[in-house]
């Protein structure tokens, strides 16, 4: 069984050369203690501030004070609406500096860079935080790894939260979806899984962490994972593409364009491979 290591103290390149260059996943203690949002954001700030934002959630409408009251009050039986997913930089503008600056863990980041300012846009949002809010009992509901193939860091704000991981190796064993949704696999509940229907999934090698408010996991791109709440829980999520991982990234992409922009995608590879050069010299 593979088991995560918990590390503390280590210095940001020490980080990289030891697990970003080995791609190995592993969870950071203290890596934004700096950050406001790890005190500021409570259930009562999201209630004052915001409780009145309108949202729909699983085809139903709900007002944010709604949800993180629901939320409060979620278990396994009545499990609270998920918040997620949600691209904070265009809806929440005024709490970037709430988790500035950046953690140096998280650098460097070629989408950061004004070259790629179109991928961050509401059309991709590549390299932006995405807002995570949910309730004891409340899953994530697949298994996939991220778009855009990158590196991932999911920083614990407030609560916990149960991570489930696959490596990359175990793909074989996941049943990945086609076409576009190739990052995404076809087993409804990793929890749960009928094996008669998904035979290979018996040979996959399941990981379990568990990140507490204030911890950080790093996992390199396609890494499978899924998320179940553990309680009240906060989290911001970010996708990191660099020199370690750019041949991933720009696979990927070039996958989906192929998807989705059809003859147009030799442009979108351009874009990216002349992209990256200019991220690469600042």
């Amino acid at each position: 069984m593979f088991e995560l290591q918990r590390i503390n103290g280590l210095k940001p390149e020490e980080f990289r050369s030891e697990y970003v260059a080995k791609r190995k996943p592993v969870i950071l203690e203290n890596a934004i203690a700096h950050w406001k949002a790890v005190e500021k954001w409570t259930p009562e700030f999201w209630i004052k501030e915001y409780g009145g934002k309108k949202d729909e959630i699983d085809n139903k409408h709900y007002t944010l004070g709604e949800v993180i009251t629901l939320a409060l009050s979620s278990d396994e039986n009545n499990p609270a609406p998920y918040y997620r997913n949600i691209r904070i930089a265009l809806e929440y503008p005024e709490l970037v500096s709430d988790f500035s600056p950046e953690s140096e863990f998280c650098l460097p980041n070629y989408f950061l860079h004004k070259v790629f300012s179109p991928l961050r846009t509401s059309l991709f949002a590549y390299g932006q935080y995405e807002l995570f809010i949910g309730g004891r009992g409340r899953s994530f509901p697949y298994l996939h790894y991220d778009v855009p193939g990158a590196d991932t860091f999911i920083h614990q704000i407030a609560g916990e939260k149960e991570l489930i991981l696959f490596s990359p190796d175990d793909s074989k064993y996941l049943y990945p979806k086609t076409g576009a949704e190739f990052n995404v696999s076809s087993i409804p509940d990793v929890e749960n899984v009928d094996l008669e229907k998904f035979p290979l999934f018996r040979n996959a090698n399941k990981i379990k962490v568990t990140l507490k408010a204030g911890d950080s996991i790093y996992f390199p791109s396609g890494w499978w994972h899924t998320a179940k709440m553990l309680s009240f829980s906060i989290s911001l999520g970010i996708d990191v593409a660099n020199q370690y991982n750019w041949k991933t990234v720009e696979g990927f992409l070039n996958k989906k364009a192929k998807a989705k922009l059809s003859v147009l995608s030799p442009v979108f590879l351009m874009y990216l491979k002349a992209g990256k050069k200019l991220a690469e010299s600042n």
